[in-house]
């Protein structure tokens, strides 16, 4: 399955957790998975220090916890952080990570912006790789999206000089 993902260009990704021994597993797994996809994958403790990194690097993807506050009691939460992230650049594409499986903390996150809602079980890492699955092919079809939307201006653009140029000649000859 991961083998029809072609991706050329390095993936960003930022991983927000308090829980570093929980972030570095993280970090590991999705590494090993995608080893044929050149990776960034930058971690972060607090949302707070995730956004000074996030405006000059603008990751294509944050997995993002929604509970930020166990070691910093004024951390910001996954929502607020969510929406710093959406209103800095739409394009990043979150997936919110939580302990709880809370249906109006899920319902915010999509509410605000996230692609999708993992629950951190026994499967968490399983779930994340096949999120970031998806996440790589929306990505990869936008660039396809792209390429065609150019290339198709660039067909108009020769056709209106096609035409143009054989209007510029009839109108040369009939003033002859």
């Amino acid at each position: 399955m991961l083998k029809i993902l072609k991706m050329k260009n390095e993936i960003n990704i930022f991983i927000v957790d308090d829980n570093n021994v929980f972030t570095l597993a993280l970090k590991a797994d999705i590494a090993n998975a995608f080893k044929t996809i050149p990776l960034k994958i930058n971690i972060f403790e607090t949302g707070e220090k995730c956004m000074e990194k996030f405006k000059e690097e603008k990751p294509d993807v944050v997995i993002l916890d929604y509970y930020l506050n166990k070691k910093f009691q004024d951390a910001a939460n996954g929502i607020k952080v969510l929406e710093w992230i959406k209103k800095e650049n739409p394009d990043t594409h979150v997936i919110m990570l939580t302990s709880d499986d809370d249906i109006d903390v899920a319902l915010k996150s999509f509410h605000s912006g996230a692609i999708d809602y993992v629950v951190k079980t026994e499967t968490q890492f399983r779930k994340i790789n096949y999120s970031l699955i998806n996440v790589f092919k929306i990505m990869e079809a936008k660039r396809y999206e792209k390429r065609y939307k150019n290339l198709l201006v660039g067909v108009y653009v020769f056709i209106a000089l096609i035409v143009g140029a054989v209007l510029a000649i009839r109108i040369s000859e009939h003033s002859l």
